[in-house]
């Protein structure tokens, strides 16, 4: 999906990052969608998503209920999630395609990743999007560490600032990375922010 598709960071560092949509179509297949929806959402929390979240209720990491949340469905709702693991996602996949439920499902990861779960489920991609990346004057754009985070929030709710100022907590002890990665992720009320691959990265920067 287009608000996911600019997550950066290496190939290493994307391996178990999974976004996760599933929507109906208005005017195509949203009519009675409700009880399809609420079908593939029970079949995440089983699974485990790293987190979910939706609008107007925040995601995970924000504590929301799920069964709040499934008191409110309709038609039109839509899924957003993040998987930290091939395996997780594919099983969602491959759970959601038995169920025969005539809904889309959209997953942002590694291309050839994805295309390894579609042929192992026998499921052919209908479309393939791709960044095609930053330019103009990148010199003015934040450290590589720091978009690999942002990024993660494909609307722009997780700032530079913000990421600044709790890797600055983290170095100096005022905060731990649980209460860094709820900070950061938080915001990102879609949740798709991947919480254990914002822990490595942020790893990886205090540890330099």
């Amino acid at each position: 999906m287009t608000h996911s598709l600019h997550r950066g960071g290496s190939e290493e560092s994307l391996k178990n990052d999974y976004v996760f949509l599933c929507t109906p179509a208005k005017g195509i297949n949203d009519k009675g969608a409700r009880e399809k929806l609420l079908k593939v959402l029970d079949i995440i929390m089983e699974i485990g998503p790293s987190n979910i979240g939706f609008y107007g209720y925040g995601s995970l990491l924000s504590g929301i209920s799920i069964a709040e949340v499934k008191k409110n469905f309709h038609d039109n709702s839509r899924i957003r999630c993040n998987f930290d693991s091939k395996e997780k996602v594919k099983e969602a996949i491959g759970r959601i395609k038995s169920e025969n439920l005539g809904l889309s499902i959209t997953v942002s990861g590694l291309i050839e990743e994805i295309k390894e779960i579609s042929n192992e489920l026998g499921l052919k991609l209908h479309t393939i999007n791709i960044s095609c990346g930053c330019y103009g004057k990148i010199n003015r754009l934040p450290s590589s560490e720091i978009l690999e985070l942002s990024t993660m929030c494909g609307h722009g709710m997780v700032s530079y600032a913000l990421i600044k100022s709790v890797v600055n907590k983290l170095k100096t002890g005022e905060i731990d990375y649980d209460e860094a990665i709820h900070t950061l992720g938080e915001p990102c009320t879609c949740g798709i922010f991947n919480p254990t691959r914002a822990r490595h990265i942020l790893q990886g920067i205090i540890n330099k």
